[in-house]
């Protein structure tokens, strides 16, 4: 056994691979120490790194189609021993154990194969739940005044820039670099432990709305204010470890302008949530759909057998109250509509795509916001979740459930199937 006062040793266990070699490599001419697992120890021993299988170091072997790996005290001890004080470096040279000063884990793909379509078996989805490698990475978190904590790819580079700042020492790394992976590795693992919960109640109760609520974002993206200029503000897109990838405002592509608002975000929301329910109506005469909001306050909203057709009919319910608007269209936005819009004045605008010669026309006003959202068909399943003073409440967004060949008009002013695909 290495003693604990001996070269740094790093533990490289990683299921995305993408750059574990060059880190390695790295890692190795500073003077490192590399011990490594199954899949992660083969890929850096075949790059010609000299490598310590944990095996080896542990004494025990791999065990239960490698469930058990790391879970032993020669590991979570040289992760966890306080190098400050005595007796834990004491403690740890009796029991011929060595420091653990860098580990570099990602886990497990439990999102991504759980969002696979058609759904994989529950029996293959639990071997999918990481043990090993989120023990490791909170034990490294917890100690990180001693140890780097390594997470993601992203970190290599930053990591190793730090490292060659301090010759490769890993106690010349600031300790407020420490704190900062520390941070990212327990809400790595607050998000996978989410999202394990949450696919297993879905998959072993079916609960018509969870009987939890656990939110996972990606990193925020600041805004320029919030509602009003005192107010700070960012947004946060629904962690996207899945192999769906981003979704809603988070996936749309936006074609010039200046950054969205916290404002925009709130109207592009509305519409989007309205064009949406437009899309259930199929019928050609009513294909085309346009919603106009502003301040969250449908301004209009119309369908219609053309695309022009829609966006004036929506205009025309309120055309004052439009000034400034954020507007959805749930068709691709033509050059006809582009030139019926004009030098109308708006925010944004949200549609599945633009003809080339209308992104053009309505980019001429330098302040406009066109986005493009691929995926404009509803989402039914989704729980929608609104916060209020002290709690949430919850609701599934389900399909429309209102049967319309039943609805019958009780007035003398008949209506017509347009206005009763709007209700």
């Amino acid at each position: 056994m290495v003693s604990p006062m001996a070269t740094p040793r790093a533990l490289l266990s990683v299921f995305q691979k993408d750059g574990i070699v060059e880190l390695g490599q790295a890692l190795h001419d500073l003077g490192w120490q590399l011990l490594s697992t199954g899949g992660t120890s083969r890929v850096l021993a075949e790059a010609g790194l000299p490598v310590i299988d944990v095996s080896e170091a542990t004494g025990h072997p791999e065990c239960f189609d490698g469930r058990v790996k790391t879970l032993h005290p020669a590991v979570h001890g040289g992760i966890l021993v306080r190098r400050d004080r005595q007796d834990d470096m004491e403690t740890l040279a009796e029991l011929g154990y060595g420091t653990i000063d860098l580990v570099c884990v990602n886990l497990y793909p439990f999102e991504a194969v759980a969002a696979r379509r058609p759904p994989v078996s529950d029996a293959e989805l639990i071997e999918m739940i990481d043990i090993g490698g989120p023990t490791m990475i909170r034990s490294a978190a917890k100690n990180h005044k001693d140890v780097l904590v390594v997470t993601s790819p992203g970190q290599y580079e930053g990591v190793l820039a730090a490292l060659g700042g301090a010759g490769g020492a890993p106690s010349g790394v600031e300790l407020g670099a420490r704190k900062q992976l520390a941070l990212e590795a327990f809400q790595r693992t607050a998000a996978y432990d989410a999202a394990v919960s949450s696919e297993l109640e879905a998959r072993f109760n079916s609960p018509d709305v969870p009987s939890r609520i656990h939110v996972a974002s990606e990193v925020g993206v600041s805004l320029r204010y919030g509602e009003n200029p005192h107010q700070p503000a960012a947004f946060y897109a629904a962690d996207s470890a899945s192999a769906n990838g981003p979704k809603g405002l988070a996936a749309a592509i936006q074609h010039g302008g200046k950054e969205l608002s916290f404002n925009n975000y709130l109207d592009l929301d509305g519409a989007l949530r309205i064009a949406r329910g437009l899309l259930c109506d199929v019928e050609d005469a009513r294909r085309h759909g346009c919603v106009i909001i502003k301040h969250t306050n449908p301004c209009g909203a119309a369908v219609d057998a053309t695309q022009v057709g829609a966006w004036q009919n929506a205009l025309a319910s309120d055309a004052e109250s439009a000034f400034g608007c954020v507007i959805a269209f749930t068709e691709v936005v033509g050059i006809a509509t582009a030139e019926a819009i004009g030098g109308h004045f708006l925010e944004c605008i949200i549609a599945p795509g633009y003809e080339p010669e209308a992104l053009a026309l309505l980019s001429e006003k330098k302040n406009r916001r066109m986005l493009t959202l691929a995926d404009f068909e509803p989402r039914v399943d989704e729980v929608r979740i609104r916060q209020l003073d002290g709690g949430w409440v919850a609701q599934v967004q389900g399909p429309p459930s209102v049967d319309w060949s039943a609805v019958r008009c009780v007035t003398k002013v008949t209506t017509s199937p347009d206005l009763v695909a709007l209700a």
